[in-house]
Parts: structure tokens; C-alpha cells; sequence
């Protein structure tokens, strides 16, 4: 459903959120330690500073840091920032003369509007404390 930007890109502010307080992070470390190419993290970087939800320094003792509290970031942010929006199907897909075709376009339309509401309500604060505690959480 998601791509390797929104994983990569919720690890990278994840760990900038660890290291709140520590100073700039640079964009090698946050590659090493969860092992992301550094190139395309440096991209994604960029597209979350774009998006003000990190800042940075340059020089020697420049990098990365969270632009405002990773309780004020939210998935949703993260993810719609790297992504685009979030949609499961188009409404120009839609024929409005097809029942069926309108009560599955109206089930996708609510499984989006659920899994934005959920996005939207998880913190980056709430990953990271998931992180420190070991805690997973598993739907099926």
C-alpha cells in the first residue's frame, strides 16, 4: 500500500525524535542505523524539510532535527508529505449508474476516510515510545 518513501521516511523522523536534544543529526548517521541508502534518504529528507516537519544546519556540525515536537507530527503528516494522498480509488473511476460499482467505491471511500482518521490520531511521540518500550503491535 505504502512505498519504501513512507518507511523510510517514519524511520529517519522516528530517530530524529530519539535524538531530540543532541543537536543536528546528519543524514549518514540516520542512513547506518536504519539502514537506509543514504542518497535516497537525503531525498526524502528533503522532501520532509519542504514540508516543515524537520529542520537543518549545514557545515561540519550541520544535519537534521525535528522542526516542532514529535507529539505535534502525526503518520499522516509524515506519510502525506513523502506520498501524496492517500486515496484507494479515484472518483473519476466511479460509474454513478452501477449500484454495485457504487457500493464498492463507497466501501473504499470509508476503508480510506478509517485509515486516514487512524494516521492522523498516531504520533510520531507514540512510534517512538513504541520503539523504547519494544511494544508491537500486530492487526490481523
Amino acid at each position: 500500500m505504502f512505498s519504501a518513501k513512507a518507511h523510510y521516511g517514519l524511520k529517519a523522523i522516528i530517530y530524529l525524535a530519539k535524538n531530540t536534544g543532541k543537536g543536528p543529526i546528519q543524514a549518514k548517521e540516520i542512513a547506518v542505523t536504519q539502514n537506509v541508502p543514504v542518497r535516497y534518504l537525503e531525498l526524502l529528507l528533503s522532501q520532509l524539510k519542504k514540508a516543515r516537519l524537520i529542520n537543518s544546519n549545514r557545515g561540519k556540525l550541520g544535519g537534521y532535527y525535528l522542526a516542532k515536537s514529535g507529539s505535534s507530527i502525526s503518520v499522516y503528516d509524515v506519510i502525506n508529505s513523502l506520498e501524496g494522498k492517500i486515496t484507494f480509488i479515484s472518483s473519476h473511476e466511479v460509474n454513478e449508474d452501477d449500484p454495485i460499482e457504487m457500493a464498492v467505491a463507497g466501501f473504499w471511500k470509508q476503508a480510506e476516510d478509517n485509515l486516514v482518521a487512524y494516521l492522523k490520531q498516531a504520533t510520531i511521540e507514540d512510534l517512538l515510545q513504541r520503539a523504547n518500550t519494544g511494544e508491537h503491535m500486530y492487526y490481523i
